[in-house]
């Protein structure tokens, strides 16, 4: 057979059109791959890894490549990653600069107020932290926060709060895993797992919650039967806030209005001298 002859059967075997498309599907994947973004997963414990692994996946994998960074309590639990996703070192995901997006798919309260506090104490939050501050895509679920239906009025409005304030930072918040819709409005429901509950806040007692005085331009007169560290951040620094009697005041307002030079006082019941 002379060299003419293999170059023709050659070339005819190449350009088999159902060769062609073998070729090409098995080549596609690999170029996926080689274009996906990087994503880092903030995973923080939770009882059920595997459904929560697994959604992730589904989610977020066919766009990004997965990349998890465990708490402490990950770390040790050490649970079994789906195909896809790969564990990272917080030194490795701290030497990263230009991660397209972050998730937090099992946030924990206490993740979530250092968050919005822009505390910084531990990779998770550094990462949050160094993610806002970057201007990073951000999506965080409220399933984990673990609020319920006997949870108190003040508590849960505090951590509405907090989620507000991400949201302000540009945050994007969905209820659960399965809600395919993350906002950067305020989410009306406080998730529980298994079951979710309704948010605790009507939209139509969102009104004012403070009355400036007329004779006192820095003096503020605050309504509401609770002020918590959202409330805080929102009084003018150095003003003077007169609350009524009765009214709760959280601990991290407390710190926040000394934080702001803002003096708290404490109206008087009509009648008293």
């Amino acid at each position: 057979m002379n060299e003419e002859l293999i170059n023709q059967i050659v070339r005819r075997i190449l350009s088999d059109p159902a060769l062609q498309g073998l070729l090409q599907g098995n080549l596609s994947p690999a170029g996926d791959r080689a274009v996906k973004s990087q994503a880092l997963v903030l995973l923080n414990y939770v009882p059920d890894f595997p459904r929560v692994l697994t959604k992730v996946q589904q989610r977020w994998g066919a766009n990004y490549t997965l990349n998890v960074l465990p708490s402490d309590q990950v770390y040790t639990a050490n649970p079994e990653l789906p195909l896809g996703m790969t564990w990272i070192t917080a030194q490795d995901a701290l030497s990263k600069s230009d991660w397209q997006k972050l998730i937090l798919p099992t946030c924990s309260p206490n993740t979530l107020a250092k968050a919005a506090l822009g505390i910084r104490d531990n990779p998770i939050c550094e990462m949050i932290g160094r993610g806002i501050t970057e201007g990073n895509s951000i999506e965080l679920v409220m399933e984990y926060l673990g609020l319920t239906a006997k949870t108190p009025l003040a508590y849960k409005e505090l951590y509405e709060g907090y989620i507000q304030t991400l949201q302000s930072y540009g945050v994007r918040v969905c209820a659960n895993l399965e809600d395919v819709t993350f906002a950067l409005n305020p989410v009306q429901q406080y998730p529980t797992h298994p079951d979710q509950q309704t948010s605790v806040i009507d939209e139509q007692k969102k009104t004012a919650a403070y009355a400036e005085c007329s004779f006192k331009p820095n003096e503020i007169h605050f309504l509401k039967k609770f002020l918590g560290d959202k409330q805080a951040y929102g009084f003018p620094e150095e003003s003077r806030v007169l609350v009524k009697q009765g009214t709760v005041i959280s601990p991290l307002a407390r710190d926040t209005l000394k934080l702001r030079r803002i003096e708290l006082w404490m109206e008087k019941e009509e009648g008293r001298g």
